[in-house]
This record gives structure tokens, C-alpha cells and sequence, in this order.
């Protein structure tokens, strides 16, 4: 009888251990869930590149970003760069020329030199606006309801991963990683940021990276209808650019929303939230995956 209890004990200190050392499941991030309320109800939401820009509204800028919250665009694309002496803050560009008042390379410039400048918008027009930092990109995000979709430019990945949890934005943020390389780096960072990623779904899996966390960017240019579908019937969510073929009509966005995809990037966001019912009828969608991603 000793023997078997011991045996018993055992086995039991054996189970505990082989539990403690096999690695968690992975796990689906928020992000990821509304994304996947989106595919599942069929919703298609609207991510305004570089901020969504127009006339008496600047790329990457914070009132850009607020605007789109009145629209229904749930998303806002921006651009991170950081100057000289390490501020991190949005800038499109390798230099300030176009979309500022000032000049010069973005990573020869100091802070103190580019917080002086106001942004332009497309039409040249001088804004009384000035470039946001990061943080405070983050902070009007948040308090506009809005996410945002992080494109690196002079940053490292690293450094812009630090800054996100410094801000406690994991679930605000969306990261975009242009290679199959990038993502696997992004997600050994921090494997519950949600990615924007090539659509290579093979090669990110066998790169490590957990697919549940990722949605996949079909490029520019119209989506395919079967291509998304084959995607959605293995859980995946996918994204499509529109911007280089906008034109001012609302057929362009509700065609290429009838195809499945779930997210479309897109500049002109007013024609895009008209396209799509605007904020009456894009509202009540984000809220129902908002609610379901809780």
C-alpha cells in the first residue's frame, strides 16, 4: 500500500509539473476579437491612411484622427518616426517639406526645432495645428474611440513596442509588418500586439507567429471576393487599399465592402462613410464588436 501511494504521489507531482511547463495556448487579443466580430457579422470598417486627409485636414494629425471618429472610421493609419533626439512622433515622410512649414531629414532633426513647426494640409494650407508626439496620438485616440494602425518609419520595432506598453495602448493599436520577417520580430516582442501582415498565412505560422493575432493585407488595389472568402472560412481577417483608386464615388467602397473584406484603407474618408451608411449605420457596427471583444 506505501508503494502505491507513493506511486500515486507520484504521478501526481509529475502531472503538476508537465502542466506547469507546457507552454499556454495562444491567445486571441482584443483587437483580434473585434476583428473577428467584423468577419463574423459581415461588417466591413473603414481605416483612414495617414489619418485621412483633406482640405483643412493635415496627414497625421490629431484633429484628422478625431474626425474620423464623427464619421464611423474606426480606424486611423498612422506614420511613426522619431527625431534625432529620440521623441517619437507622426511624420509620413523621410523629410518635413511636404506636410510641414519646416525642412529636413526627419532623423537629423531635433525635437525642439520640429515642435515648432505647424502641418500643412494637401492643399498647402497652413494649419494652427503643430506635429503630434506619440503619446499625445494616443491619448486623442483614446478619447475619441478611435484605433490606430502603426506604421514604422525611422523606428525600430523595439522601440516602438516599448512605447506602446509605456502608454498602455496594447489594445488600442494595431502594428503593421511589411515582411514575414518583421511580424515574426514584432510578435517575439510582444505576442499580443496585433498585427497587419503580408498574406503569407503558411510562412507566418511556420515563422512563429500566431495567426489569431493577425490580419492579413491583400495590397492595393480592389478586393477579390473568393479570395477573401477562402481567408474567412479559416478564421482569417484581411484588409485591402483603395487610396490610389478613389475617385469621389460612393460605388468603389460599397463594392469593394460586398466582397467581405473587412477592412478597407482608404483617404477620402468622407465618400467612404457616405458609401457605407456613415456614422448611423457604421456606429452601431462598432459597437456590437466592441462589445463582443470585451
Amino acid at each position: 500500500m506505501k508503494n502505491r501511494l507513493f506511486t500515486i504521489a507520484s504521478a501526481t507531482s509529475l502531472l503538476a509539473l508537465a502542466s506547469a511547463c507546457t507552454p499556454e495556448a495562444p491567445t486571441m487579443s482584443y483587437q483580434a476579437r473585434v476583428l473577428e466580430c467584423v468577419r463574423e457579422n459581415g461588417f466591413t470598417m473603414l481605416a483612414a491612411h495617414r489619418a485621412g486627409f483633406g482640405p483643412g485636414y493635415a496627414e497625421n494629425a490629431i484633429s484628422s484622427i478625431q474626425r474620423n471618429a464623427d464619421l464611423g472610421v474606426l480606424y486611423a493609419e498612422v506614420d511613426v518616426a522619431e527625431s534625432a533626439d529620440g521623441q517619437l512622433y507622426l511624420m509620413h515622410d523621410w523629410t518635413l517639406d511636404r506636410t510641414t512649414t519646416g525642412t529636413g531629414e526627419i532623423r537629423e532633426m531635433a525635437w525642439s526645432y520640429i515642435s515648432t513647426l505647424n502641418l500643412v494640409d494637401p492643399d498647402g494650407q497652413e494649419l494652427d495645428e503643430t506635429v503630434p508626439t506619440f503619446e499625445d496620438t494616443i491619448l486623442a485616440a483614446r478619447e475619441s474611440g478611435v484605433y490606430l494602425n502603426l506604421d514604422l518609419k525611422n523606428v525600430s520595432e523595439q522601440t516602438l513596442v516599448e512605447a506602446i506598453a509605456a502608454n498602455n495602448a496594447e489594445n488600442e493599436v494595431i502594428v503593421i509588418a511589411y515582411t514575414v520577417e518583421d511580424a515574426a520580430l514584432l510578435h517575439a516582442l510582444n505576442p499580443d500586439l496585433v498585427l497587419s501582415a503580408p498574406n503569407r498565412p503558411e510562412e507566418l505560422a511556420a515563422a512563429g507567429v500566431n495567426l489569431d493575432n493577425v490580419y492579413l493585407w491583400l495590397g492595393v488595389g480592389e478586393p477579390d471576393a473568393e479570395q477573401d472568402a477562402a481567408l474567412a472560412t479559416r478564421g482569417l481577417e484581411a484588409a485591402a487599399g483603395l487610396f490610389p483608386l478613389e475617385n469621389g464615388e460612393t460605388a468603389l467602397y460599397t463594392n469593394a465592402a460586398a466582397t467581405g473584406v473587412e477592412v478597407l484603407s482608404i483617404d477620402d474618408v468622407l465618400t467612404g462613410s457616405r458609401a457605407l451608411g456613415g456614422r448611423s449605420a457604421l456606429d452601431p457596427q462598432i459597437e456590437t464588436c466592441r462589445t463582443a471583444a470585451r
